[in-house]
């Protein structure tokens, strides 16, 4: 069945409205009939089997079936604080991939060799959302305003295992290892670096604040590449 984004607040006993750039794509691209069946994902963990019953010119009318808690959600709630990319291009695919394996969260960030200041963030949203349809999750990652490695280091949670992979040692233990001896309720935060990596500085900083060190294997890897590798392998275990 195809997935449909719903908000919450459309959703009224078991009577389910879908409006505006989703209606269209209900009705105009994938063409749906009064009679089919849909899934309707609330993005809050909520997801609902449906049949249309009824479709005007601006909203088609659900009818819920089935109710579901945590659709294709993990186990483990990541949060993934990344730094921003020069191309806006690669960072989509990112912050799409990211979503597609199951993050909870993603902080936009700026580090010390950060070269953009800034990122579009309604842009990020949009593609979190299409990539929550397409894997069909039922929780739509919040993309948070961007922030500086200083804070995110700062309100990093007490609770929270919090990894930072660094590629200047082959001794650091792997994620597999770390994820392996963490109590099994806390989430996790992972940071991911610039192009030019961290600095040594905001690694003892991080270091100084609770967080692991950690390696992804031997070879350099891009930023985009970085942070689906870590999530990959953290969500595995899930």
């Amino acid at each position: 069945m195809d997935y449909f984004y719903i908000p919450r607040v459309e959703i009224r006993g078991d009577v389910a409205i879908v409006k505006g750039d989703e209606f269209k794509h209900l009705t105009r691209v994938v063409r749906k009939k009064v009679g089919e069946r849909i899934v309707l994902l609330d993005g809050e963990d909520g997801s609902y089997e449906a049949v249309i019953r009824a479709i005007a010119s601006d909203r088609a009318e659900c009818e819920i079936s089935r109710r579901m808690h945590r659709l294709n959600e993990p186990s483990t709630e990541v949060t993934l604080a990344v730094s921003i990319l020069r191309n806006p291009a690669r960072f989509d695919v990112l912050v799409e991939k990211a979503t597609e394996l199951g993050v909870r969260s993603i902080i936009p960030m700026v580090s010390e060799r950060t070269i953009p200041k800034s990122e579009k963030h309604a842009r990020l949203e949009k593609i979190s959302l299409a990539a929550m349809k397409q894997c069909g999750r039922s929780y739509l990652p919040k993309i948070l305003p961007l922030m500086s490695f200083e804070d995110v280091v700062n309100q990093a949670s007490a609770d929270a295992l919090c990894l930072i992979p660094h590629e200047q040692s082959s001794t650091l233990p792997s994620v597999l290892h770390v994820m392996a001896n963490r109590p099994s309720v806390s989430p996790v935060l992972v940071m991911i670096g610039p192009e030019g990596g961290f600095t040594d500085e905001e690694v003892g900083a991080a270091l100084a604040h609770g967080f692991h060190a950690v390696t992804l294997g031997p070879r350099r890897l891009r930023t985009e590449t970085a942070a689906i590798a870590a999530v990959g392998l953290i969500l595995g275990t899930s």
